[in-house]
């Protein structure tokens, strides 16, 4: 299993939702993604802003990345706090494992889901991007 995570928003160090990666055993290194913030979706309402993955090389969202010991048991309780108006995907993203490297990698994130109901509920999505 992939054991790398790219997270933007609460779930970062230092953030209301961090307690869910809190005890998860590996280390955090800044980090982008090729991305845009949007406030489509349902969470954005609430104050949660999702991410849309772009092909447009400026288009970059900051965040962390968590290179994970093991991300099995982690995976099932993101996805369900994530819900259905989020898919997990595979990306490729920079990080700096130090000040003087930037290196890139393929991760996991969750970016919006447009293809949902509203009054859905559930887990989020898991759609593979090829990189």
């Amino acid at each position: 299993m992939l054991n790398n995570l790219f997270v933007y928003g609460t779930l970062c160090p230092g953030e209301r939702n961090h307690y869910l990666l809190a005890d998860v055993q590996g280390d955090w290194y800044p980090a982008t993604l090729q991305a845009v913030r949007t406030d489509r979706g349902w969470g954005s309402a609430k104050g949660y802003p999702g991410i849309e993955l772009s092909d447009n090389p400026d288009d970059i969202v900051h965040g962390w990345l968590l290179k994970a010991k093991d991300l099995t048991a982690t995976i099932p309780q993101l996805d369900e706090f994530e819900g259905a108006g989020y898919q997990r995907v595979i990306v490729e993203i920079r990080y700096q494992p130090n000040m003087d490297m930037v290196q890139t990698t393929t991760a996991f994130t969750y970016e919006l889901c447009f293809s949902h109901q509203p009054e859905e509920a559930g887990p989020s999505q898991f759609v593979a991007k090829n990189y």
